[in-house]
């Protein structure tokens, strides 16, 4: 029943909108509300700038008929962003995981997200996670939910995507410096500085530094990112953006607290060993007799659980991640006619990065890069039957190469006890034997060796031709069209860096894999006034799945994975063009291959909503609300049961320690971990004309899974099964609140993040839900101060 009901409310919410914009008297073209008032750079509607992050050409977003939200960085500098974490506190539908505390891309509607920069993918990432994405460089972002049409093709990411737009050079001289010091001993330095070089070229360069301690113990973050961009416009007809960046960074990852349990989630209770140190310490070692990765027994004392900590973080002393990564973008635009316009996009993209826990995760990414152009071609014809009809059409072609090795065989974080020296939170060296290993790389911690369970060479070559026909019937009525097919190639073999532990000679040969996959959309539009909208979409395709560092994997190209989209929404201004509301109703679903090849199914069904509204200068608020109901199969999960639910043996010994990665029976279906039914954002700032200013956020989640509740795996009764009893988040809420004040070329803010020290949690990749949690921080505190010429 409330699952009806919220479909009926978003259904009269949808039909109540377009009633309203229907009802305006003096109803307004998209263009003619740019407010002199309100700098562009100020300005959040969504309806005062076009963009291209969904169907590749510039179009309003009445015009568009899929939800996306446009997040200026007026926005981002409201909610002090510094992850993709924080895209939840401005779109609906995205909760994103802590994905070992590095998320690099955002969760939408329930499952992983894209990441684009400036129309092209970044890639180079695995289930969310890699290196941690700097935002010093961007000038507004894109959110569209769902998959990528026909120009952008397929990738292993479906549930939708985020399109970074970078800031552009513009022909003024400017700048800005800025100094940020927060809690935890966090300071960032960022200097922006823009030249005209002359009329027809200019320049722009970023820079910014960042020395953060964290609240987790062992926690930093520290990097530094030059962003440069050059802008060439010779003549009305032809322009050229360059824009290239250089990144370093020196960053931990953040397992948070193992041992998931619900007294955990409530009452911040942990569950420790019994026995000595030297006993404890004597079962961490793997038995090879016993199959690899299966560590001694350990004693709980479940009887007596202790005031866990939020702020630990499994990791040993000299933990840590290293990355090194450059982009380079030039999107040219030429004007052969009124008619007939040609577009390039051309992305590099290079990164070399090594990740190392003690407890034990370990990944080599090896002077890895991608190549990616996109040329189209876009021609209008006025044919007598239709108003207007526009052709876009090209082709993509993406080469990438990734030299990978990971280990996370032996990773028996349930093992640790997290009330002990964290110089005990290390799998010796020992554990490793017949293990193979990377020949020209130093081991970590207390290992002689950099050892990989899986290591892998690929080379991966994506042609795509598209094609989108969009066609005006009349100034009410559009229809749109578009199809593309990915000729996907991928060859993959064993690192050549990659040694035997006994010695003996490994297979290094080669074996290529190739593929089809199509992705197609059509959308019906249908203008009741010139500022309102009404929309249907279905978008279909298939998609492939991804290794370590993003390596397409050759097996998933058997056209298993599949994704489908049905969408009905509306965009519209309102409030006298001062304002805009968004809203979709939808039903997505997708395939996700786990690492034993089995195939796992996803569907969400879901209602969205944003409103914008900004009259003035000094005012504008930003409300979003998302309802998800999404259900899903279960073919991965790390540990099947939580510490206080395992069984001991005669003994009292406890062997739940070591993952066991359960089959879950595919035919069952749960609600899916960590998608929260309800999310409610909302943002609203406030200038008064001396120059002080007040800023409040707020974001509520509704209660939701843990883990797959009430799933059957083998082993553990008398009829060889186990219930798995999920624990469950209950319902969250953060509220943060900023005070500025704004001086001739000066401004100071004070900012407060999470005002009423709520003791908030992050989830984890559902696949380890029983041994990962991450608290969010308790209230902390952020000044800065930054000079404007």
């Amino acid at each position: 029943m409330l699952r009806f009901r919220s479909y009926l409310t978003g259904a009269a919410l949808t039909c109540a909108a377009v009633s309203l914009a229907q009802a305006q008297e003096e109803p307004q073209e998209l263009d003619a509300f740019v407010s002199d008032e309100i700098p562009i750079e100020e300005n959040i509607l969504p309806t005062t700038r076009p963009f291209n992050s969904v169907y590749g050409t510039n179009r309003s977003i009445l015009d568009t008929p899929r939800n996306v939200n446009i997040v200026s960085r007026e926005q981002l500098d409201a909610i002090s962003i510094k992850d993709v974490r924080d895209f939840s506190k401005l779109t609906s539908s995205s909760y994103t995981k802590s994905n070992f505390g590095a998320p690099t891309t955002p969760n939408l509607r329930g499952q992983e997200g894209d990441l684009l920069i400036n129309g092209t993918r970044r890639g180079h990432s695995i289930n969310g996670n890699g290196v941690p994405v700097n935002f010093n460089s961007v000038e507004s972002v894109n959110i569209v939910k769902g998959p990528a049409g026909a120009i952008y093709g397929t990738s292993n990411y479906v549930g939708g995507y985020a399109d970074l737009i970078t800031k552009r050079a513009y022909f003024e001289n400017g700048g800005s410096i800025e100094y940020t010091y927060g809690s935890f001993d966090q300071h960032t330095l960022n200097l922006d500085a823009n030249v005209a070089i002359s009329d027809t070229v200019a320049m722009r360069v970023s820079y910014q530094h960042k020395e953060w301690e964290g609240f987790w113990d062992r926690w930093y973050d520290n990097s530094d990112t030059l962003y440069v961009t050059l802008a060439w416009r010779p003549n009305d007809k032809y322009s050229l953006d360059v824009m290239a960046e250089y990144y370093e960074g020196d960053y931990t990852e953040n397992w948070g607290i193992n041992r998931v349990t619900q007294d955990l989630i409530d009452d911040g209770l942990y569950i420790p060993n019994v026995g000595t140190d030297a006993e404890y310490a004597a079962n961490l070692i793997a038995n090879p007799a016993q199959g690899f990765g299966n560590f001694g027994a350990i004693q709980l004392d479940v009887d007596n659980p202790v005031s866990v900590g939020r702020d630990w973080k499994l990791s040993a002393p000299g933990d840590g991640s290293e990355a090194t990564v450059f982009w380079a973008q030039a999107i040219q635009e030429y004007e052969v006619s009124d008619s007939f316009k040609i577009i390039s996009n051309t992305y590099f993209h290079y990164k070399d990065r090594y990740t190392f826990s003690s407890y034990h995760y370990s990944e080599l990414l090896r002077d890895n890069w991608s190549f990616e152009t996109r040329l189209q071609f876009v021609q209008e014809f006025e044919p007598s039957m239709f108003d207007l009809v526009t052709l876009n059409y090209g082709a993509r072609y993406k080469y990438q190469t990734i030299w990978s090795a990971n280990h996370f065989f032996n990773e028996p974080v349930n093992y640790f006890d997290m009330t002990r020296d964290p110089d005990t939170f290390r799998v010796p060296d020992s554990s490793f034997a017949g293990f193979n290993y990377v020949d020209d790389q130093a081991g970590r911690g207390v290992l002689d060796q950099w050892y990989a369970g899986q290591a892998f060479d690929t080379e991966s070559t994506i042609l795509a031709p598209f094609a989108q026909l969009d066609i005006r019937v009349d100034e009410k009525f559009s229809i749109l069209l578009g199809y593309t097919i990915d000729f996907v190639d991928t060859e993959e073999g064993t690192p050549r860096e990659l040694v035997a532990s006994d010695g003996s000679a490994l297979d290094y040969s080669r074996s290529s894999v190739d593929g089809n996959l199509y992705n197609a959309n059509v959308s019906l539009v249908y203008k009741p006034t010139e500022s309102s909208s009404v929309y249907f979409t279905y978008n279909e395709g298939e998609h492939y799945d991804a290794d370590t560092g993003g390596a397409i994997s050759g097996g998933s190209l058997g056209g298993d994975l599949e994704t489908q989209l049905f969408e009905l929404g509306t965009n519209m201004q309102v409030l006298d063009s001062k304002g805009y509301v968004g809203a979709a109703i939808f039903n997505q679903k997708y395939n996700v291959r786990n690492q034993d090849g089995s195939i796992d199914g996803v569907e969400t069904d879901g209602f969205e909503i944003e409103f914008n509204y900004q009259p003035n200068r000094n005012f504008f608020v930003t409300v979003g609300y998302s309802y998800l109901h999404s259900v899903r199969s279960a073919g991965f999960l790390a540990t099947s049961v939580a510490a206080n639910n395992v069984v001991a043996d005669g003994n009292g010994d406890y062997f739940y320690t070591t993952p066991t990665f359960p089959g879950i029976d595919g035919t069952q279906r749960f609600e899916a971990p960590g998608v929260p039914p309800h999310l409610l954002n909302a943002l609203v700032q406030y200038t008064f004309d001396n120059g002080i200013g007040l800023q409040a956020n707020m974001v509520y989640t509704s209660e939701m899974q843990v883990t797959y509740d009430g799933g059957i795996v083998p082993g553990g009764d008398a009829a060889g099964t186990t219930l798995i009893d999920g624990p469950v988040l209950d319902a969250q809420i953060e509220f943060d609140a900023k005070i500025f004040y704004e001086y001739e070329n000066w401004r100071f803010e004070f900012s407060v993040f999470n005002v009423t020290d709520e003791e908030n949690w992050d989830l984890p990749n559902t696949g380890y839900s029983f041994g990962s949690i991450v608290g969010r921080p308790d209230r902390n505190y952020e000044f800065s101060v930054r000079y404007d010429w």
